[in-house]
């Protein structure tokens, strides 16, 4: 195309990296654009692709209506190739459109009118919406959506703090504006917030910080799921917690200081929303963020500086996001240079067997004086503990967590002075300002498709509210309470058995009669079969009517697994209020840190298993919320057939290896709904997880041992990988061991060496005196977030009951070498397997059941 010969009204600059499949879609939603061709230019500068995103660029220069001019140059990040772009524009507004998102056809359509009605103006915003990887819109799912309502207008940031866009991409500024404050993106302010950063100085350098924001101007982001957009990536990225706190954050509130004297509260809005999307990553059960500790060290020096800077009643009146409550300490206070405390408490559970509430209250550095009165008489909390909230390696926030009797009256006095107990922590207004006015006019005017989903969703909500009185009602029937009253369901997972909740309930069935106990399965699995077979009758089909009736009579679910399946199952949603108990039985020895999972649930009863294990959840200024009220060291009920099975298998026949790796959470699909089976995800078997463990399995130096040996080798991979089973092409001396249908303790009591990862199947077989080695050829992903937990006390190198391999190479090393020194660990790694587990007497069953009736009664014990 020539070159037009007047001055386009807008130019788009994009910074292109590495976008080919996405770079379609933006380009038609460029050609789309009506407007006239000489009142749009774009400016794509490819910062150095290595897939074929600048042959596109190049095909698009020669085919469009628009004018469209196309650099190169080394990879060097966005900033600079926006810098390099921003050179070459030459339009009356620039706006920086990233090349994997979309503009609405109307987006410059809109814009020109509303600047021909502003002409004075200086920045413009756009409305931001969300593309999922797949294409699907979700409509007025970003978060500053509420500050476009109701029409397209202007905004005084100075009035309206909320409002700040913070985007470039979503922006279009006067680029003489830009030219006359000598403006560019600053390439120290990386992996993210050169947009913000960028915007901010353009503000300061206007008269007044004034906004067009453009409702009816969209902009789509693209949520990739892959997460490999700039965005996704930077959280890996320690630049993001160094650079862009030094160079954006605090550079942008030194300026406001020299020009305005202080940092004005859009500014701080802005940081407030900044921080808080850090908080949020590292709150995920699953994050994607990592900081190496000499990187957090600095972040958190520079995080307290921004704190500093941070109003608590600037903080108090944020309208982007919902904040958590502990967010809004952490930013108001988390800062501050002297101890501080909430001047409230808050109630947030009475346990009306045991007479006791649970009360919460927060506080920075020092914890304060505390005194507890019930009923006018003074009183010791019956348990107590300080809880940290810990993000990137640092208690920003702590919380005192109190145990008290339940009384008429209860006071609560912190360094002296009373704190008002509420009954509910307090939340700030919902974000943006919701009108009803138009809303059915809205709502008429959406795509046929969008409108059927919305109209089915609120009739499945009527629905479920519906079956949930019913069941509610027929629960209440005599025949139903009297089968069911008052009593304990156990059970493992939805499909299979054989875990903690069947050893506690076979030990029940024939140690305690008294108490009313079923198992909960699924019906027609391998597990529910073998149970009928040896004549079980107390079953209960989950998801079934009398399965209903039983979970809403019951005093007790006791399961070896705390998914919300199990926990807060969707069959009975909307039964009304819970009041059966949960006991977490736990699946195995909890080493890593899984608090972000756990402190979710309300368990009644938190069952473990080594001293270590009790302090990393119960103990003083852990990130768990509970205390030695709901945690016991009872041991795992499984430990006691354990036991038992071991002593029939004599030391000759302790001849098996056992390969048992665990799960990846990169390597999975989420959960379905009502369901504890996990797809694999595309990805898996091209994954370096299975080329990994294939080769291991396939090693001539270990076949050649376990033949030398006489032993067998069996190959069990974590329940929610039981499916590649049989698809893997393996020698014919590997067996495969599958969960179902198979008795797994006596597996364990015939392994004479367990190779795993890091699956705390090890403790099991630590618990036998059996030796393992530890095959962590992907450590740093494992620990760096990317699957559930963090991680936590146990080092593998210091705690671990073998030798840790950090290669295929090492691995087999140390297999051979344990298969050749027979069924036993080696000194150093006994003496560790002694101190984790002192006792081992087979009563693990009967203190889970003390535990159970001890929570089930009035608390005794002193609190005077």
């Amino acid at each position: 195309m020539t070159r037009q010969a007047s001055i386009p009204r807008f130019s788009i600059v994009t910074a292109v990296y590495d976008v080919q499949p996405y770079l379609p879609e933006f380009i038609a939603s460029i050609e789309a654009q009506r407007v006239a061709p000489q009142d749009l230019e774009v400016v794509a500068v490819d910062d150095g692709s290595t897939d074929g995103s600048l042959d596109l660029l190049h095909e698009w220069a020669r085919t469009s209506r628009f004018h469209v001019q196309v650099f190169t140059k080394p990879n060097g990040g966005q900033g600079s190739a926006r810098n390099l772009g921003l050179g070459h524009a030459t339009g009356e507004w620039v706006t920086f459109t990233d090349p994997d998102d979309i503009l609405g056809r109307d987006f410059f359509r809109v814009a020109q009118a509303f600047t021909d009605a502003h002409r004075t103006l200086g920045i413009m915003a756009s409305k931001p919406f969300v593309l999922d990887e797949s294409g699907q819109a979700k409509p007025d799912s970003h978060p500053r959506r509420w500050q476009y309502e109701p029409a397209n207008r202007l905004a005084n940031l100075q009035e309206e703090p909320n409002v700040f866009p913070g985007s470039s991409s979503v922006s279009l500024f006067r680029r003489d504006l830009i030219e006359s404050a000598s403006l560019r993106f600053d390439d120290r302010v990386q992996p993210n917030f050169e947009d913000g950063h960028f915007a901010v100085r353009f503000l300061l350098s206007l008269p007044a910080p004034e906004v067009g924001l453009l409702r009816d101007a969209h902009y789509w982001y693209r949520k990739r799921t892959a997460g490999t957009s700039t965005l996704q990536r930077s959280l890996r990225d320690p630049r993001r917690y160094t650079d862009v706190l030094e160079f954006g954050y605090l550079d942008v509130v030194r300026r406001a200081r020299q020009q305005l004297g202080s940092v004005p509260p859009w500014i701080q809005q802005m940081l407030v929303y900044e921080l808080s999307w850090y908080l949020a990553e590292d709150d995920k059960v699953t994050s994607n963020a990592f900081v190496a500790p000499d990187v957090a060290l600095r972040f958190h020096e520079l995080l307290g500086r921004i704190l500093r800077e941070l109003g608590p009643e600037v903080v108090a009146a944020h309208r982007v996001r919902t904040l958590q409550s502990h967010w809004v300490d952490i930013l108001s206070h988390g800062g501050s240079e002297s101890p501080w405390h909430a001047g409230y408490a808050v109630r947030t559970t009475t346990d009306t067997r045991m007479g006791l509430q649970r009360l919460h209250y927060r506080f920075v550095r020092d914890q304060p004086r505390e005194a507890f009165e019930v009923d006018g008489v003074p009183v010791l909390p019956a348990f107590a503990k300080t809880r940290a909230y810990r993000y990137y390696g640092a208690d920003l926030l702590l919380e005192r967590i109190l145990w008290l009797p339940v009384g008429r009256t209860t006071r609560l006095l912190v360094d002296g002075a009373d704190v008002h107990i509420r009954d509910e922590w307090p939340r700030l207004p919902a974000p943006g300002r919701r009108r009803s006015r138009g809303r059915v006019r809205r709502l008429l005017g959406q795509p046929p498709g969008q409108l059927l989903r919305k109209v089915t969703a609120k009739a499945g909500g009527a629905r479920r509210r519906i079956v949930g009185l019913v069941q509610r009602r027929a629960a209440r029937l005599w025949p139903w309470r009297q089968r069911f009253r008052g009593a304990w369901l156990m059970m493992d997972r939805i499909h299979d058995a054989d875990d903690n909740g069947e050893r506690l309930f076979e030990y029940i069935r024939s140690a305690r009669p008294d108490i009313n106990a079923w198992f909960v399965l699924e019906r027609g699995s391998p597990d529910w079969l073998r149970l009928r077979a040896g004549g079980e009758r107390r079953l209960l089909a989950h998801g079934s009517l009398a399965w209903r009736m039983a979970m809403l009579n019951c005093s007790w679910l006791l399961s070896s697994h705390a998914d919300m399946t199990i926990y807060r199952p969707p069959q009975l949603a909307r039964s009304g209020t819970v009041t059966r108990r949960f006991a977490f039985l736990q699946h195995g020895v909890i080493k890593d840190d899984l608090s972000h999972w756990l402190n979710g649930r309300e368990l009644d009863l938190f069952v473990v298993s080594t001293a270590a294990e009790l302090a990393s959840v119960a103990g003083e200024g852990t990130t768990y919320r509970f205390t030695h009220k709901e945690t016991r060291n009872t041991g795992l009920p499984r430990f006691d057939r354990l036991l038992a099975t071991q002593r029939a298998v004599p030391a000759e026949e302790r001849n098996l290896v056992i390969v048992a790796p665990t799960w990846r959470q990169w390597l999975t699909l989420p959960l379905a709904s009502n369901s504890q089976r996990r797809e694999l995800d595309d990805a898996f078997w091209g994954s370096e997880y299975i080329a990994t463990w294939t080769a291991l399995l396939r090693s001539p130096a270990i076949g050649e041992a376990i033949a030398r040996r006489g032993w067998r080798l069996g190959f069990m991979p974590h329940p929610n990988l039981q499916s590649i089973l049989g698809q893997l092409e393996l020698p014919g001396y590997v067996e495969p061991l599958s969960f179902a249908g198979t008795d797994v303790q006596a597996l364990y009591a015939r392994c004479g060496l367990l190779v795993t990862d890091y699956s705390s199947v090890a403790f099991n077989l630590a618990y036998l005196d059996r030796p393992v080695v530890y095959f962590q050829f992907d450590r740093e992903a494992m620990f760096a977030g990317a699957h559930v937990g963090r991680q936590g006390y146990f080092d593998y190198e210091r705690d671990g009951f073998g030798p840790v391999a950090g290669d295929l190479e090492a691995a087999e090393r140390a297999i051979v070498r344990s298969i050749d020194g027979g069924a036993q660990p080696d000194a150093e790694y006994q003496a560790r397997i002694d101190a984790t587990f002192p006792v081992r007497d087979g009563g693990a069953c009967a203190r889970v059941v003390a535990a159970v009736e001890e929570l089930s009664r009035p608390y005794r014990g002193p609190v005077a």
